[in-house]
């Protein structure tokens, strides 16, 4: 792992956040903002420090912990360079948006949190669905069931199909949040998600 460039560009970018959190401990209140709801209001505070520097070391841990599963995956030559480093990116990402959420809350500014996140989230299944139906077939990314996992013809077709769902949900997703719907967007992501593993049922029982 420690070998891989992107890998440990990435775990750099987790500097970003730990600056940001030690620059602005000391002026922001005890309690910070950690939670918002769909339409971005705040629902939920911690004390600053699990608030900053526990969700930092959380991100981090998950980071490390799908990087280790992705890299060492028996099949890791089935997995596109581009797909591998949108991976790696996307832990240290998020990581450094909450950061600076956290921050410009606990510091009495607010902005639509849930406009930037409808506009990043769309935009990421976007990216992934386009790249999904060049994976093949592994144990780390894609429609994983297990009858794909057991045939290269019905991993290839719900990965295509997967990834169809995908940049049609990332397109619904930011269309919905934008129009307020943001709930109705979260059950196009659901759906997206459910009819591909559907499909590679299907193509199961048909002998694929």
């Amino acid at each position: 792992m420690l070998k891989n460039k992107w890998f440990m560009f990435s775990l750099a970018l987790f500097v970003i956040p730990l600056v940001l959190n030690l620059v602005f401990y000391s002026q922001l209140p005890d309690v910070v903002p950690t939670h918002f709801d769909v339409n971005g209001q705040v629902d939920g505070t911690m004390p600053k420090f699990m608030g900053l520097f526990g969700m930092l070391f959380l991100c981090l841990a998950i980071h490390v912990f799908t990087c280790f599963v992705s890299i060492k995956d028996p099949k890791r030559s089935n997995i596109p360079d581009f797909m591998m480093n949108i991976l790696f990116m996307i832990c240290p990402v998020i990581c450094i948006v909450t950061s600076m959420t956290i921050i410009y809350f606990g510091l009495g500014y607010s902005f639509d949190v849930s406009f930037v996140m409808n506009i990043l989230v769309g935009v990421l299944l976007i990216v992934l669905g386009n790249y999904l139906p060049k994976v093949k077939r592994n144990y780390a990314v894609g429609i994983k069931t297990s009858w794909a996992l057991n045939s290269d013809e019905n991993w290839v077709l719900s990965n295509r199909v997967g990834g169809y769902c995908m940049v049609v949900a990332g397109i619904l997703f930011i269309i919905l949040g934008l129009l307020g719907y943001v709930t109705m967007g979260i059950v196009v992501i659901l759906v997206a998600t459910i009819i591909p593993c559907i499909y590679s049922y299907v193509l199961f029982k048909r002998g694929i």
